[in-house]
């Protein structure tokens, strides 16, 4: 996930100053790494934290919807802006760095399951 948000970081990051049609075209690549990342991995990681699959899969369907509704007003006030459409990307720069925060914070207190030797030593006196 940290590897997603980090593309999509940089793609964002990249579109706030991208002139030419080359260097949109070459900053593609990073976008299709960060969906990929997030439509593909994004579910499978809802599913490994909330361990009944039809609500994990519900609600990350539901986030997807979230997002969407969010970027609206985004695309609204970052396009009436002095910079454009380039104040949009910025603007999603900026969330994407917030979510990757959120993701590095989050994995961080999460207790990560033991094998099984870790499990026999950790019971012995």
């Amino acid at each position: 996930m940290a590897s997603g948000c980090l593309a999509g970081l940089a793609y964002y990051a990249g579109m706030t100053f991208v002139a030419d049609p080359i260097t949109l075209v070459g900053l593609q690549l990073l976008h299709a790494w960060f969906f990929g990342v997030v439509a593909g991995v994004g579910l499978t990681l809802f599913q490994q934290i909330i361990p009944r699959p039809g609500l994990a899969s519900g609600l990350f369907t539901n986030t997807r919807r979230l997002g969407a509704i969010a970027s609206g007003p985004i695309i609204a006030v970052g396009s009436m802006t002095a910079f454009g459409y380039q104040a949009v990307f910025a603007a999603c720069a900026v969330l994407t760095a917030v979510a990757l925060v959120i993701i590095e914070l989050t994995a961080k207190t999460r207790e990560q399951p033991r094998s099984q030797a870790e499990r026999r030593v950790a019971l012995r006196p």
